[in-house]
């Protein structure tokens, strides 16, 4: 899992096929979730392009780009994809004055995250084999509780739309969130949170397309409220 450039490619390819399949199906809730994988599951497909300089044997031109425009152009879209999506569903005028609140927040906490100070130009590898495209090189001064409500932050900006919007199944809103979970708290066992986390979330995709598939074969409404 995001140790190499095949799983990344992996993972880009089947949560690609699942969001244009999503995207596709006409029906609004579906292509809300096409919107937020699209943007939860980007960063697959930066990190493929990331293993495929070879941070391994050092720090390419290439890997500075994508480190210093993809990445933080991934994280941005993770924030704001689920509040765009909403707009399938919802009325622009009722959603409108939300979506710039959340563009302006996401938008202020990667220029924090990535653009404030850097001190690390290039995506590396740590200790046990992920990507490490963040900013910061030394994160020893730094205390770990603080790092850890950094990630709690940035989940509740990511889940909050789209937890506190869907009025569909609940059920399958638990069922598409729950890989993105299980990597959130085993991404914090391991020296990459955010890469392991993106990985697993990717996955989701393919649940998603699932219950797209199960509504539309009429085999079952996924989205029928329990």
């Amino acid at each position: 899992m995001c140790y190499s450039r095949e799983s990344s490619l992996k993972t880009s390819l089947v949560s690609g096929a699942a969001i244009v399949y999503l995207l596709m199906s006409g029906i609004p809730h579906f292509q809300w979730l096409g919107v937020a994988l699209f943007g939860w599951c980007a960063m697959q497909f930066d990190e493929f392009l990331l293993w495929s300089e070879n941070p391994r044997e050092g720090c390419t031109e290439t890997n500075k780009l994508i480190t210093a425009t993809l990445i933080p152009l991934a994280v941005f879209l993770q924030g704001v994809t689920a509040m765009l999506g909403a707009f399938f569903v919802y009325p622009a005028s009722t959603l409108k004055p939300y979506a710039i609140g959340w563009v302006v927040l996401s938008a202020a906490t990667v220029y924090a995250m990535h653009f404030h100070n850097p001190d690390k130009l290039c995506t590396t590898l740590t200790k046990e084999g992920h990507l490490n495209w963040a900013r910061t090189s030394d994160w020893s001064h730094i205390p770990l509780t603080r790092i850890s409500m950094g990630y709690y932050y940035w989940a509740f900006v990511i889940f909050l739309p789209l937890l506190y919007l869907w009025n569909r199944s609940l059920l399958f809103l638990a069922a598409l969130t729950t890989l993105p979970a299980i990597g959130f708290y085993y991404g914090q066992t391991t020296d990459s949170g955010a890469s392991i986390w993106c990985y697993y979330t990717s996955w989701s995709s393919a649940i998603a397309a699932l219950g797209l598939f199960l509504k539309q074969a009429g085999i079952y409404d996924v989205l029928r409220a329990p």
